[in-house]
Formats: structure tokens, C-alpha cells, sequence
């Protein structure tokens, strides 16, 4: 039996999706999601450097970045941008290769932590979770501790 075969009719497919994927594109009016034209001459310079192609890259990145620590949805948008991996578009007041740079074991640790945070707070048992994360229950266990929260739950349930 696999893993989500268990826990399919006990949580909503959506819940169990957002569990293991927690973090999207940030919800909400981005500061990059309006032409700023104190920072950008033409509205195609500035989508050209959000999307990782800066006409004059001296001049687009510090704008951009500069936007970036201006909007909303800053904090969101880092998650977004550790958790997604994207390799060409500039995210979170960083390039591409800049955020290349941070990616590390413990960027890998961190997302996983936060799956484990998301489906513990859906009660979905800690074997469970190992298994659908195809991690051995004590490290679920230790991330958890890690967390703050004990677990409670059976190891086999």
C-alpha cells in the first residue's frame, strides 16, 4: 500500500498537496507586479529584468532589488525562491546566481522541515509522513523535535 493510499480518505487531496508543497509564488500585489517608472524607463525593461534577462544588468539589478525590499510579499518570496529552485528569473532581490550560491543541504533540510511542520498540523501520523517523504521515521521524529513539537503520536499508526 503506498503512503497516500492511507491518508486518502481521511484528508482532502488539496490539504495533502499543500502539505507537501507549502510554498507557491507568494498571493498578493507584489511591488515587481506594476511598472515602476521612477526605476525602469519602459515597462519591457522591467519585466526583462524580473525575468532574468536585465537589458543593462549594472543599471536593472539594483532597481529590481531595490523593489524587492520595498514589497509585501518579501518574506514569502524568499520561501518561494529557496523552495523552487528556479534557475533563470530574479526572485526575492536576488539573482540566479546568487540564490545558485546559498543552495545547501541545509536549504534541502529547511523545505523538508516545513513539509513536516504542514502535514503534522493535518495530524497525518509520523510514520505516515516518513513515508510519503521517504524519510526514516526518527528523522521525522528529529525535525519535529526540532520544530518544537513532540511528537505524540503512535509510530505505527
Amino acid at each position: 500500500m503506498e503512503p497516500h493510499d492511507e491518508i486518502e480518505n481521511v484528508l482532502p487531496p488539496e490539504a495533502l498537496f499543500w502539505a507537501m508543497e507549502p510554498f507557491g509564488p507568494p498571493l498578493g500585489e507584489a511591488a515587481c507586479s506594476t511598472w515602476d517608472l521612477k526605476r525602469f524607463p519602459d515597462m519591457r525593461v522591467q519585466q526583462a529584468a524580473f525575468d532574468g534577462e536585465p537589458a543593462v544588468p549594472k543599471r536593472d539589478i539594483p532597481q529590481a532589488r531595490a523593489m524587492c525590499h520595498t514589497c509585501p510579499l518579501l518574506d514569502g518570496c524568499r520561501r518561494y525562491a529557496q523552495d523552487s529552485r528556479d534557475e533563470h528569473v530574479f526572485l526575492a532581490g536576488e539573482t540566479a546566481e546568487e540564490r545558485r550560491k546559498k543552495w545547501r543541504k541545509t536549504g534541502e533540510i529547511a523545505k523538508r522541515r516545513r513539509r513536516v511542520a504542514e502535514l503534522y498540523a493535518l495530524n497525518v501520523p509520523t510514520a505516515i509522513i516518513a513515508r510519503l517523504l521517504g524519510h526514516a521515521e526518527r528523522s521525522i521524529r528529529s525535525d519535529l523535535y526540532e520544530l518544537g513539537k513532540r511528537s505524540h503520536l503512535p509510530p505505527t499508526a
